[in-house]
């Protein structure tokens, strides 16, 4: 809420301040007078019409109104859930001054029961052990959480890592701003010199990682994770609200859901998918509707909301570039039969997925059942480093037969331990801790994906596939036909289905092909 900058923010940071910044030399709160000018209502609405003036031959821009942040995320979760009661937990960096807040949703009405100011941010604490560790902070947090799994839990570094976040007995938090906020900041700016001084030399970008950098990625999961349950017994009220909405960045930790969903404070969660700030713009649209009588409730089941293009338009790209291609009678069963030969396949069907996720319109697929698919996608296909796990997408009906879940997860967002019995029959997309993140996929959402999954058990003896983001790695998930096609030339993909329409790599016509000669 950028009106909040007019008076409140500047008060807030000039308390901040003089309880932190004071004590800190070098820190970097000599940069808020910035953020107070950038953020000033006036300032945001300029640039905003700018901005929708490239897009619109209008002299006239629309009403702008501002929402506070962690309303928006609330509204983004709680309105899509389908639940008529909820608790709802927003984690993020920060929302204005806000780094946690926690809501009770029942039916249209969103109430504030709690919140946790910066800098006692969750989001911030991750982000400076992403940087520590040699990450991107806020584009690779998941890098860390992948990660985590090769450590082990070492008492003196989960006592470091406590020293940073620290949990008290009634459920409350701290984060201390001394290692991520203040001070001086001579290697990155999200972390100080302080974490330094306290766990020894960071990682740079592209350095080996030893297993000193796994116990400290182990430590500063399982410290978020605890933080995250504590503050579900909060929100629950110590369980008795028995379902959860999350939202806000730190909401895309699988892990750290993982964790939440299988507590016993809760019977239901339910994740915004695009839970990061670009789902708080969901939210704010749902609290104007709300406010011009219209009831912005409903039960989110897909994410396709993104650009689509038609079998005509796929067709056109294709022979303007002169590529061969072919049109098979069942495309599902095609790609299953390349699917199940071992074949790795991009799949490219009607509009695309909003959110980080690929979820079956932008997605490349391999057979799940095959140990080596994994080391081969990461290496010669995606290009990233080789401990990054891969998830299932499955049939909705078979999914209990690989993991305990209380409810369908159709996001891709929550992890869940793989049954040890059944770890051998879907090793593609299991994690090193024996844990996945699927996306259970139903027969009416999505019909085309299952007929295709199901295919590919007809073959394999498994209803699933291995599902990963149609690009390499550092680069967006392909949204047009030239994206897919730049994507598929440039990688491993053996072919590509795309609305209806199957390109295949070689093009020897002496070369076995699971398609008829054109």
């Amino acid at each position: 809420d950028c009106n909040k900058y007019r008076f409140k923010m500047p008060f807030f940071f000039a308390r901040s301040w003089w309880q932190y910044g004071r004590r800190a030399p070098g820190s970097p709160y000599g940069t808020v007078l910035n953020e107070i000018i950038n953020q000033q209502p006036g300032f945001v609405r300029h640039n905003i019409k700018l901005g929708l003036r490239k897009y619109s031959n209008s002299d006239e821009a629309p009403p702008i109104q501002f929402i506070p942040h962690h309303l928006a995320h609330a509204a983004s979760a709680s309105y899509a859930s389908g639940f008529s009661d909820a608790a709802i937990l927003v984690m993020d960096g920060s929302g204005e001054e806000r780094a946690t807040t926690i809501f009770r949703g029942k039916g249209k009405t969103i109430k504030e029961t709690s919140h946790v100011d910066i800098p006692d941010s969750l989001g911030w604490f991750y982000a400076a052990m992403t940087a520590y560790l040699g990450f991107i902070p806020y584009q690779q947090d998941g890098y860390l959480m992948g990660l985590a799994p090769y450590g082990k839990q070492r008492e003196d570094v989960m006592e470091k890592i406590g020293r940073i976040l620290k949990l008290s007995q009634d459920g409350e938090y701290q984060v201390d701003p001394s290692y991520t906020l203040l001070g001086e900041h001579s290697f990155n700016e999200h972390f100080s010199d302080q974490i330094v001084k306290l766990l020894g030399k960071p990682r740079f970008y592209g350095q080996p990682i030893t297993k000193r950098h796994k116990d400290i990625a182990y430590a500063t999961q399982n410290k978020l994770e605890e933080a995250a349950l504590a503050l579900t017994r909060l929100a629950s009220k110590n369980g008795r609200i028995r379902r959860l909405c999350l939202a806000g960045g730190v909401a895309l930790n699988c892990k750290m859901n993982g964790v939440i969903a299988r507590s016993e404070l809760i019977d239901d969660l339910f994740v915004q998918p695009v839970s990061h700030d670009a789902g708080s713009a969901l939210g704010a649209a749902m609290i104007i509707a709300l406010e011009n009588d219209e009831d912005p409730r409903f039960r989110m089941e897909h994410v396709r909301w993104g650009p689509g293009f038609s079998p005509e338009t796929v067709e056109k790209v294709l022979k303007e570039t002169g590529i061969k291609y072919g049109k098979p009678a069942s495309i599902e069963e095609t790609a299953a039969e390349a699917i199940a030969a071992g074949k790795v396949v991009a799949w490219f069907d009607r509009r695309m997925e909003v959110g980080p996720r690929a979820l079956g319109s932008r997605s490349i697929l391999a057979d799940a059942s095959n140990a080596g698919m994994n080391n081969y996608i990461n290496n010669k296909v995606k290009y990233r480093d080789p401990w990054r796990p891969f998830c299932p997408s499955i049939t909705e009906e078979s999914s209990s037969r690989y993991f305990e879940s209380k409810q369908e997860s159709r996001f891709m967002i929550v992890a869940y331990p793989v049954f040890k019995n059944r770890r051998e029959e879907i090793p593609a997309v299991i994690h090193v801790d024996g844990s996945t993140r699927p996306q259970t996929v139903n027969r009416q959402i999505e019909p085309y994906y299952y007929r295709l999954i199901k295919s590919v058990g007809e073959k394999t003896g498994v209803e699933a596939v291995l599902n990963t983001s149609l690009n390499v790695n550092g680069e967006p998930i392909a949204c047009t036909p030239m994206d897919a096609l730049r994507c598929f030339f440039s990688t491993g993909i053996d072919a590509l289905a795309i609305e209806g329409f199957w390109v295949e790599k070689p093009y020897d016509p002496l070369a076995p092909s699971i398609l008829s000669p054109l």
